[in-house]
């Protein structure tokens, strides 16, 4: 092509990307100012961090959350780079902050189609071709599910725009496409920092394939290598400088709670896929249940992708044992064989390779324990794969029309097309009802069309400075690793649509890597009436808190014991208001304190209880195996070895149809993992068989002391029930470092210890007495 040949070329793929872009997206690109594709879970939860900074935050400080201590922005998937910014406007609308979040995503798939476009054609691509088969692969990304809740994963701009740099500084060796990869990244680490990883495991898995197929001595290899890697490296700097300035915290937890196994790329998720037709038709048709959903591994590449791949191997494999000229294959296009390997190492990477091959030694280091969810860098091999197939095929086509056979080989390009479109209309069927809930939600959350949270509140004559931060129960406390106490669910949407309606900020936390100390300290408000909550002495305020229990739910004793010091405003948003009063708790808790101490002082070192009706309860100090690692008393169980274990049996007498007891036990835990271990309890009926089990879940533990958690769980034990038996889950072993206090007592039931040195346990709660 002539160099006006190419720009004509060009402009046509920016006018074809454009419509592609607005068929896919929808009204995300339409109507962008009213846009929320999602309203529970994770989309809840990027909705909110990110319209609540974008709209009251200060800086690289996000406040809505974890009151009153708050978290940085990038723990919030809050892509600071366009929030942080809109706080140096003094804050935007909810409109104007997502009219720029969804066209800058529209715009990345402008670019992405783009990019693919450019590399098809330098790999010898008819224009026409590398424009349509450049807008079906972009439409086909995986990361078009990212549409529904991790909307800052949405950009799929970076990863084609990577390779095509990667290939002119391969081809070109100039140093400038490393300065575009250097200053790219800088930009995307900061929407998402799993960007800034992709790059990394890209250029790692590139410098392996090319020292792999390059003929050079190594120096030369090292000095080609060197630019490319330093981008990277210099990346991984910046942002660590920016993170060391911006972030105080100096205590959060180093490795992610899922394992490197569970978030892994697996064979159905690159094979199939339910938002296919094709596979559509076969899950109905033939009642096949084994096809992906989805998920962090998923990189589905298609039925005609998959094809060409099966064929493009089969032919070469054949040719290869005959020593034959290959026939389907990359043909004359150019196309490194170092690009083929390096998606292949990084998808051996995304599925867990090499660490489901129990190298331990992997675990410890650091940079690899950040990565949460490995599945992700699949998205690499996805781009690349589905690039060569292109350049397969039409090479391909291409013999076949210089031989003459024009029938077979433009038929070969219409097939393929159409079978990849038919299938990519399932894709533009799932982002269009994104689209078509999205407006609904954003009226759901700003009350659009009923009664406002501040109309309400005028109602009763409150507004919102009569509060000081919202409080909803059930209480949840997820991101800490250690900890993840209770279910946000539906509750963080009404949570949330209060707070960005108000401007107020949540006490409860649905983020990522929370500070250790404040995490142990924000989740003791949920811990009872015998816990000190610190949260009551860090607040700055006397206002009461807005709390808000979700209708649907039921709350154990510790969690309605806050009503107590709560009064009733009324009934909205699917939810029991109330206003929550910081210094009636703490007032609370000075009673509780003065009341221990009119009991201890004539106690001796011994159990006692207070009220229970005379139903049985038990404690277990484990004070005759005398350690250095207990919680109180003399002694604790220590460790057991196995992954499972019976470790205490209770008969049980329950008064009435059914009675209300509370299970609780100490573990000391390591703070270098996520690792927790817990207890099952199982009830055992009068005939001696299993009737029902629960768990007391460590990572639920609303009171801890240093490294001790308290796992504890109410449950009924109903009048058939003879026995409750504790069997411990060390999985995976080690889970804890030592075991301590257990006790099982009727939840009405008082039971106080005290241990020779003077320190007392009220209900199995380390309880603060006067000296």
């Amino acid at each position: 092509m002539t160099q006006l040949q190419r720009k004509i070329w060009f402009l046509v793929a920016v006018l074809f990307a454009v419509l592609v872009t607005i068929l896919t997206l929808s009204h995300m690109v339409a109507n962008p100012s009213h846009i929320i594709p999602e309203l529970g879970r994770d989309g809840a939860k990027n909705n909110f961090t990110y319209l609540y900074q974008c709209m009251y935050g200060k800086g690289y400080w996000f406040d809505g959350m974890n009151y009153p201590y708050g978290e940085h922005i990038v723990y919030t998937d809050g892509q600071p780079v366009l929030s942080v910014l809109f706080t140096c406007f003094k804050n935007v609308s909810a409109g104007d902050a997502l009219t720029v979040l969804w066209l800058l995503i529209g715009f990345s798939y402008v670019l992405s189609i783009l990019y693919v476009y450019k590399i098809l054609v330098h790999f010898k691509t008819g224009p026409l071709a590398a424009l349509l088969f450049a807008g079906l692969t972009c439409i086909f990304t995986p990361q078009i599910l990212r549409l529904q809740g991790h909307y800052a994963l949405s950009y799929t701009c970076i990863i084609p725009m990577l390779f095509y740099w990667t290939i002119q500084y391969h081809e070109l060796h100039r140093l400038r496409y490393c300065m575009y990869v250097f200053i790219a990244g800088c930009i995307m680490a900061f929407i998402h920092p799993y960007y800034a990883a992709m790059m990394l495991i890209w250029v790692g898995c590139y410098a392996i394939a090319y020292f792999i197929f390059t003929k050079a001595t190594l120096i030369s290899k090292l000095k080609f290598i060197s630019p490319i890697a330093a981008s990277v490296i210099g990346i991984m700097a910046v942002v660590a400088i920016v993170m060391k300035l911006t972030d105080p915290i100096t205590d959060r937890p180093v490795s992610p709670l899922n394992t490197f196994y569970e978030t892994c790329t697996r064979p159905k998720q690159i094979i199939t896929s339910t938002y296919s037709p094709v596979w559509q038709f076969v899950k109905e048709r033939l009642s096949f249940k084994a096809i992906s959903d989805g998920g962090e591994g998923y990189m589905y590449l298609g039925i005609a992708v998959i094809f060409i791949l099966m064929i493009s191997v089969c032919s070469g494999i054949i040719n290869s044992i005959k020593k034959k000229r290959v026939i389907i294959n990359a043909g004359d296009s150019g196309f490194s064989p170092v690009w083929i390997f390096a998606a292949f190492f990084a998808l051996l990477f995304s599925m867990g390779v090499p660490f489901i091959w129990h190298i331990q030694w992997l675990n410890y280091l650091s940079v690899f324990k950040q990565f949460r969810s490995l599945g992700r860098f699949s998205w690499i091999a996805y781009y690349v794969i589905a690039i060569y197939a292109v350049i397969v095929v039409y090479q391909y086509s291409l013999r076949l029309i210089k031989n003459k056979k024009l029938f077979a080989g433009y038929g070969v390009l219409v097939l393929s097309i159409g079978i990849w479109s038919y299938e990519a209309s399932g894709y533009i069927a799932y982002s269009r009802k994104l689209s078509d809930c999205a407006v609904y939600n954003y009226n759901m959350i700003f009350s659009t069309y009923e009664q406002s949270w501040p109309s309400w509140l005028q109602e009763r004559r409150l507004n919102k400075n009569d509060f000081q931060a919202i409080l909803l129960l059930p209480f949840f406390h997820v991101g800490t690793e250690k900890l993840w106490l209770g279910d946000p669910g539906w509750l963080l949407t009404m949570g949330s649509k209060a707070a960005l309606q108000l401007h107020l900020p949540i006490i409860d936390v649905n983020m990522s890597r929370s500070s250790w100390s404040q995490a142990q300290k924000q989740v003791k408000i949920a811990g009872g009436e015998y816990v000190d909550m610190p949260i009551l002495h860090d607040i700055k305020s006397t206002k009461p808190f807005l709390l808000m229990k979700f209708q649907d739910d039921t709350l154990n004793p510790d969690q309605k014991y806050l009503l107590t010091a709560s009064d009733y405003i009324g009934h909205f948003s699917q939810c029991d208001i109330y206003a929550c009063y910081p210094e009636r708790l703490a007032e609370h808790y000075k009673r509780n304190v003065a009341y221990i101490n009119t009991i201890t002082p004539f106690m001796k070192q011994e159990d006692t209880c207070i009220g229970g009706k005379g139903s049985p309860w038990y404690v277990n100090h484990f004070d005759s195996r005398q350690t250095a690692l207990h919680l109180f008393g003399a002694g604790s169980a220590g460790v057991i070895a196995h992954d499972d274990s019976l470790v205490a049996e209770f008969p049980v007498r329950p008064h009435g149809d059914s009675e209300l007891y509370e299970f609780s036990c100490w573990f000391l835990l390591g703070n270098k993992d996520f690792r927790s271990a817990y207890i099952n309890l199982e009830m055992i009926n009068s005939a001696g068989k299993h009737d029902t089990s629960t768990n007391a879940l460590t990572r639920e533990s609303a009171d801890s002391y240093g490294m001790w958690f308290r796992a504890s769980k109410y449950f009924y034990i109903h009048n058939n029930i003879s026995m409750v038996r504790c069997n411990l889950v060390n999985t995976p072993n080690p889970a804890y470092l030592a075991m301590d206090e257990m006790l099982l007592r009727p939840a009405d039931a008082l039971i106080i210890s005290k241990a020779a040195d003077g320190s007392v346990l009220v209900n199995n709660h380390l309880f603060k007495t006067e000296k």
